[in-house]
């Protein structure tokens, strides 16, 4: 009776022992110092709440799925994320994600939402691979030079007789998977074509091994970034206006919520770049609350494809008629999309803009209308789901378990804002 209960209730055993083991982890850490656990594994205060983030987020899809092979699959993808934000030696980090990658790759071309599937794994996989591959080579360059693949001993050592272009294309591999404007093509494709527990593992979890690689490059290779910062923030701001712009004509809720991702990342990357101390804390409490959010806002997106069979904006108008119950639930998530009181992403964005603000007073201008756009896409996306009218005879409001995964995103947000220094 015991094993068939095991494994009728096997998604719902490992989704408790993920949160569980998440909780359990959140331990107070010294702001970046390494702490050695066994062989080369290794924890701090970043990568301990977004491998905590990770099991949150795994232990909440699962509970959602209900095939075997598929909780298999996620439960594997989801322990080597863990693994890669606990790795201190840079070349395990590159297998792992790569590996992660190719998990992502298989489930994008086989449970795909249409023919297109195809086309958007592979764009996903050369996106990355083009600068990957290449830049498997420099990492036997480095460790030529250094001894040492380590982390800890590579910021240690002085790294300044290095050529410029081989470390800024090594740098660009995390760039491209964070993903920064002109780069992120590859993100759009697969969010729209990937079923939503992907995009929930994608938008949640994937982009933040991107920014926490290139953290760990700023700490090894900081004088390079100086030399090309002001390049690197002119680039986000633009990309960041005119993506901003894009979401207030999309009309497809998937594309909505996977460009306003790429203008959240944006802003991140280039406030992380400036080196400030109070800027990587912006970034990290923003990659914490950028994972909530938008996971929470995908797994909503997929709740009215299942009744509808459709994502367009235009023909799921007036829900609010017919799923009330899960009005509510998509205010509370537009509103932290939008950066609204109490929720983490506000204090986030307040630290990133004030470090920006630091680096140059002047770009207060360009952060207004960032502020602005991210709050009309956010209103827009909300306001056009849920008021006017359709055609639809019969649509359900939504299972007790759905509520509870989507009540599971959002109280972190609002509740870490009353104690910040479990944190940082």
């Amino acid at each position: 009776m015991v094993l068939l209960f095991f494994f009728n209730n096997f998604n719902k055993i490992y989704s408790i022992y993920f949160i569980i083991i998440g909780l359990i982890m959140s331990i107070k850490y010294y702001w970046v110092d390494w702490m050695y656990i066994m062989f080369e594994f290794g924890s701090n205060i970043y990568s301990n709440w977004l491998s905590i983030l990770s099991l949150w987020i795994g232990g909440l899809l699962m509970l959602s799925l209900d095939s075997k092979f598929k909780i298999y699959l996620n439960y594997i993808l989801v322990m080597i994320l863990v693994l890669n934000f606990m790795m201190m030696n840079l070349i395990f980090y590159y297998l792992m994600f790569e590996v992660g990658v190719m998990i992502m790759f298989y489930m994008i071309l086989e449970w795909g939402s249409s023919s297109n599937r195809v086309l958007a794994s592979f764009y996903m996989l050369f996106y990355t691979m083009i600068f990957s591959l290449p830049s498997l080579f420099i990492m036997f360059y480095i460790y030529k030079l250094f001894g040492s693949f380590s982390f800890k001993i590579m910021e240690l050592l002085n790294n300044e007789y290095m050529d410029l272009f081989i470390i800024m294309y090594f740098i660009f591999m995390f760039l491209v998977k964070i993903p920064m404007y002109l780069f992120h093509q590859w993100l759009l494709k697969a969010h729209v074509e990937a079923p939503y527990y992907v995009s929930m593992i994608l938008a949640s979890i994937m982009l933040k091994l991107g920014s926490y690689g290139l953290l760990r490059m700023m700490m090894i290779f900081l004088s390079y970034f100086k030399m090309v910062i002001n390049n690197l923030i002119m680039l986000n701001i633009l990309g960041m206006l005119i993506l901003s712009l894009m979401c207030l004509r999309m009309l497809d809720m998937k594309m909505l919520i996977a460009i306003s991702s790429v203008v959240h990342m944006g802003l991140l990357l280039m406030s992380m770049i400036m080196g400030f101390e109070f800027n990587l804390i912006g970034g990290y409490l923003m990659m914490i609350s950028h994972g909530f959010s938008s996971s929470g806002l995908f797994f909503l997106v997929n709740m009215i494809y299942k009744e509808t069979n459709s994502r367009l904006l235009v023909i799921n108008k007036g829900m609010f008629m017919y799923m009330p119950s899960m009005s509510l639930m998509w205010f509370m998530l537009c509103s932290t999309n939008m950066a609204a009181p109490i929720s983490l992403n506000l204090i986030s964005e307040i630290i990133l803009i004030l470090g920006s603000i630091m680096w140059m007073k002047y770009i207060f201008v360009i952060l207004i209308m960032y502020c602005l756009f991210s709050f009309l896409y956010s209103l827009y996306l909300y306001l056009f789901i849920q008021h006017g009218k359709n055609n639809f005879k019969m649509i359900y409001n939504g299972f007790m378990i759905e509520y509870l995964i989507i009540l599971f995103h959002w109280l972190p947000l609002n509740l870490f804002i009353f104690n910040l220094e479990i944190l940082i």
